[in-house]
């Protein structure tokens, strides 16, 4: 995949890989993820994010860095998505790093991309994480 071209928050890019093997391309305001990838992302995070990192929007300031709020925008905004990726899938959950799956990771992220407004589509989120690694966050 590569970026074709990159104007403020809108990046299109394209990749081959599809099942017909025609290329795809994909325009980051008309979503990155789907409202299903991004629903079993949310039984995920119940599952296995909630006892450490709470809601995606609340403020409880003894638990670990919130997921939707603007310290964690600023950390991310202009690294790759296939960074978050990668540190989710290789150290998350704390309690048993490297058990997640790459599809419930990009579940994951396709939850966390929804909490922080990106827009939903109509292809789920690649679990490829070299895919990732060409789009930027960038809410």
């Amino acid at each position: 995949m590569r970026i074709l071209f990159h104007f403020g928050m809108t990046a299109v890019l394209c990749w081959t890989g599809s099942t017909n093997g025609a290329a795809q391309t994909q325009d980051q305001r008309g979503g990155l993820y789907t409202s299903t990838q991004a629903e079993l992302g949310a039984s995920l995070y119940e599952d296995q994010c909630y006892s450490c990192h709470g809601e995606l929007a609340a403020f409880v300031p003894e638990m670990a860095a919130l997921l939707a709020d603007h310290t964690f925008r600023n950390r991310w905004t202009g690294r790759s998505l296939g960074e978050l990726f990668t540190l989710i899938r290789e150290e998350m959950p704390q309690d048993a790093p490297g058990t997640l799956s790459a599809e419930e990771t990009a579940n994951l992220l396709a939850y966390i991309m929804r909490g922080n407004r990106f827009p939903v589509g109509d292809a789920p989120l690649s679990d490829d994480a070299e895919q990732l690694h060409q789009i930027p966050f960038t809410p």
